[in-house]
């Protein structure tokens, strides 16, 4: 069986060409003819993926090969128009013939879905590593009551918005990727997920920019109640990703296009909860200059080199908790086979799971509050293990005393 036939007689890819030929029907064969009195090839959706605009008699028409795993985007579809204005048919089967031969290269094919996998596999590990980091954080942040304060009251919750998205990118990533089965048939409850999936994504990048919020308003307004600033994130956080959700996904349910596969096709329509995550970390870069500003202020009365380092050093480590660093991700770039697109996957593979990890060492691990807590749990354990050892050792003396005197 040609690899045309096994992709056509996929569920997934009856489904592929079924929205192709309805959107080759409205951009092309619904359109007029030319009106230049010339004989043409009347327009039209092949047996594959090819749509076919009028083409002048006795021509050869071209169109970029279809983006499907083991065919070539870079070589073209080849269908020849003949001089009575009619498409060539193969002597053979009787049919009309789009070339498609040089589309077609299985070594690419295998190299790719290995190299897909490869990359599957590696992501879902990240994202699993992550998951590990943040659930350990969030149990020294929950288990030491010297750590109960506004500041660590928002970095809990953006770490719970971390567990939630790095659980739920888990999830969509295996059943999209190791459940073919389900993929295909397109079930509700993976649509579901996938708004859920998008939901946790909006609430990090909310809470990132609740980190920033807080910090600037503490630093620029030293009478700003800490309970007022807290109701504000957790309403940001939690609460406006909601109706930007629920908008995204009512829009994109309308249009039988981008409801396939789970959802799992790139939609124009994710602007509609990636817009204001943009607009939200333009503000934090807004937040950061303002108190890097405000920390040279503060530091006048050390030397200008000093000053400088240490104002740059606080904000470095700002980036990763404010999320910054994804501003460099809002345009993927044109050319999807070249060298900068490849660096632009590989960088925002690495970035994306692993943000979790990079934060809770830095916000946790690191962190000076945490590692004395550490410590002088140490000491305490010591003490106890070396408090209980004495006890016992007296303990048997004292039996042992008891017991010479009995006798």
């Amino acid at each position: 069986m040609s690899a045309q036939s096994e992709l056509f007689n996929n569920e997934y890819f009856k489904q592929i060409h079924t929205l192709y030929a309805t959107m080759c029907y409205t951009e092309v064969i619904s359109k007029p003819p030319p009106s230049d009195g010339k004989l043409y090839c009347t327009p039209k959706h092949d047996d594959f993926l090819g749509c076919w605009n009028y083409t002048e008699a006795g021509t050869r028409a071209s169109i970029p090969c279809p983006e499907i795993p083991g065919f070539q985007k870079s070589q073209k579809v080849y269908f020849d128009c003949t001089e009575n204005g009619t498409w060539y048919v193969n002597p053979a089967t009787g049919r009309e013939y789009a070339d498609y031969s040089k589309c077609r290269n299985y070594q690419n094919a295998v190299k790719e879905l290995e190299e897909d996998l490869i990359h599957i596999y590696v992501t879902i590990a990240l994202f699993c590593l992550s998951f590990i980091m943040i659930s350990i954080s969030l149990v020294i942040f929950f288990k030491f009551r010297q750590l109960r304060c506004d500041r660590i009251t928002i970095h809990k919750n953006l770490f719970i918005s971390y567990l939630l998205t790095d659980l739920f990118c888990l999830v969509y990533l295996c059943v999209l990727h190791l459940s073919e089965h389900v993929v295909l048939h397109n079930p509700v409850w993976c649509q579901i997920l996938h708004v859920i999936t998008q939901y946790t994504i909006v609430c990090n990048f909310a809470w990132m920019f609740c980190e920033g919020l807080y910090l600037h308003t503490v630093m620029m307004s030293a009478f700003t109640s800490g309970k007022s600033i807290i109701i504000a994130c957790l309403v940001i956080g939690w609460c406006v990703p909601i109706p930007l959700t629920i908008i995204y996904a009512v829009v994109r349910a309308t249009l039988n296009d981008n409801t396939i596969a789970c959802w799992s096709s790139e939609s124009s329509f994710l602007w509609i909860i990636y817009a204001p995550v943009v607009l939200s970390m333009s503000i934090n870069v807004v937040f950061v200059v303002n108190i890097m500003r405000l920390l040279i202020t503060k530091l006048r009365q050390i030397p200008e080199v000093a000053q400088t380092r240490k104002a740059v050093r606080a904000t470095a480590i700002l980036i990763p908790l404010l999320g910054l660093q994804f501003l460099i991700f809002i345009k993927r770039p044109e050319n999807k086979d070249s060298t900068l697109s490849v660096v632009y996957q590989y960088a925002l593979a690495m970035f994306v799971p692993l943000q979790g990890a990079f934060v809770s060492i830095m916000y946790c691990f690191c962190n000076g509050e945490v590692r004395k807590l550490k410590n002088s749990y140490q000491l305490s354990t010591i003490s106890t293990f070396r408090m209980s050892r004495l006890l016992s050792k007296r303990a048997g003396s004292f039996t042992t005393k008891t017991k010479m005197e009995s006798t």
